[in-house]
């Protein structure tokens, strides 16, 4: 049935750490396999905190986001070439302990997502922390085409050459929009949405967001 289809898979880093991540993986390849078009996008700030703590820099923060500055950017593409590189040698098993395993899955990544400055909010300078600007759809969708899995890390770069520091929300958000997705699964370590009875709302549809957006519990 969602073959053909163009899926927006986002995790954070913590996911990365869990035990249960080989599986996610699994489901990803077995997605990948039935002709699903995969974008991942993955985030990576435990693994850029667990950095700035060893290199004994500060970790800034203002309203939860981090504020770049150029000691902290060399973290942050260390951590996210990493983690990426990480995802990357998990995909190439494929499936273990089934048919598909050592099946070919190709992944490819680049710079996909142009960024720009957050610049200075309430008298915070954010530095080299950005926002996207643009996603690079005809090249995403190139790749989708050849059968490549997408992997996308929380950096993006302007038309002058610069790295910024991006929040995976906001790249996976942007990606799902400009490529018109069908869906956009997200692996959180937040409980999710919860009704009012406080049950997990596991599909929700744009419909349906939106009153509760206008009408929070």
């Amino acid at each position: 049935a969602h073959r053909g289809k163009t899926f927006v898979l986002m995790f954070g880093g913590e996911a990365i750490e869990e035990a249960n991540f080989a599986n996610i993986i699994h489901d990803i390849a077995l997605l990948s396999s039935l002709g699903v078009r995969l974008v991942l996008v993955h985030g990576a700030r435990p693994q850029i905190d667990e950095r700035v703590a060893l290199r004994n820099l500060p970790a800034r923060f203002h309203q939860d986001i981090r504020i770049t500055d150029k000691q902290t950017l060399e973290c942050v593409k260390d951590a996210a070439g990493s983690v990426r590189a990480q995802v990357e040698a998990l995909l190439t098993m494929g499936l273990a302990n089934s048919p598909m395993h050592g099946a070919h899955i190709r992944v490819c990544s680049g710079n996909l997502v142009v960024a720009m400055p957050i610049g200075v909010r309430e008298g915070i300078d954010f530095e080299n922390t950005g926002l996207v600007r643009r996603i690079d759809v005809d090249g995403i969708n190139d790749h989708l085409n050849d059968g490549s899995i997408v992997l996308l890390s929380p950096m993006g770069h302007s038309s002058t050459g610069e790295v910024f520091n991006l929040s995976h929300e906001d790249v996976a958000t942007n990606t799902a929009i400009a490529l018109k997705a069908d869906k956009i699964i997200l692996f959180s370590h937040h409980d999710g949405v919860l009704n009012h009875d406080g049950k997990l709302l596991r599909n929700l549809e744009l419909d349906e967001i939106y009153p509760m957006l206008a009408d929070p519990f």
